[in-house]
C-alpha cells in the first residue's frame, strides 16, 4: 500500500507539473488530486522539493538504464533532449522556477552519465589514465549540459538538434585545421 501511495503522489505531482509551474503547486493541490491526507503526504516526502529531487532522481535512473554506451557526442546530445523532451512541460515548469537548481542537479548527473558513455565507447579506458579519463568525462559532461540548457533556454525549439549537428561539424572542420597548422 505504502509504495502505491508514494507513486501515486509522484504521478499526481508529475500530471500538476505539466500544467503549471511547480512554484504554483501546493501539497493541498497533491493531496487533493490523489485523494490523501496531508499527513500521508508528509510521511513520504519532507516537502514538494523532496518530492521533485525523487522523481528526477528515478528519470535519471531510467536514462542510465536505456542508453548504456554512446556512440557520438551528438548521439548523448540527441539523447539527453529526447528523454528531457519526453516531460517538455514539466520540464519547462521546473527549468523556469525558483526550484530550477533542482532540475539542474539531476540534469548534470544525466549529462554525466552520457558523457561516461560517449568516453567509454570513443576511447579504450586503458588510453587514459584515471585522472585524465575524469577530467575528458567533466568536458563533455559540460558540454552537453550546455546544450541542453540552451535548448531549454531557446523553448525547446524541436530542430535544435540542426544546431547542435552544425556545432559539431564546426568542431571537426576546426579540430582539422588546427592540427593542420600545428603541424607545419
Amino acid at each position: 500500500m505504502s509504495e502505491s501511495t508514494k507513486k501515486a503522489i509522484k504521478e499526481s505531482m508529475k500530471k500538476l507539473l505539466t500544467e503549471r509551474s511547480i512554484d504554483k503547486i501546493t501539497v493541498r493541490d497533491i493531496t487533493n488530486d490523489c485523494g490523501i491526507s496531508r499527513n500521508t503526504f508528509y510521511y513520504h516526502f519532507a516537502d514538494i522539493p523532496s518530492l521533485v529531487d525523487e522523481i528526477l532522481r528515478d528519470r535519471v535512473d531510467q536514462l542510465i538504464k536505456s542508453y548504456p554506451s554512446i556512440e557520438t557526442l551528438e548521439r548523448g546530445v540527441e539523447m539527453g533532449i529526447r528523454f528531457i523532451g519526453e516531460n517538455r512541460a514539466i520540464a519547462l515548469h521546473l527549468y523556469g522556477s525558483t526550484q530550477r537548481y533542482v532540475y539542474e542537479r539531476y540534469l548534470m548527473a544525466g549529462c554525466r552519465h552520457l558523457a561516461e558513455g560517449f568516453l567509454g565507447f570513443a576511447i579504450p579506458p586503458e588510453k587514459l589514465t584515471n585522472g585524465d579519463r575524469e577530467a575528458m568525462i567533466d568536458f563533455y559532461k559540460c558540454l552537453i549540459f550546455g546544450f541542453i540548457i540552451d535548448w531549454c533556454e531557446s523553448g525547446m525549439d524541436p530542430d535544435y538538434m540542426q544546431t547542435v549537428n552544425r556545432l559539431m561539424e564546426l568542431r571537426r572542420s576546426f579540430t582539422e585545421l588546427l592540427t593542420t597548422y600545428e603541424g607545419e
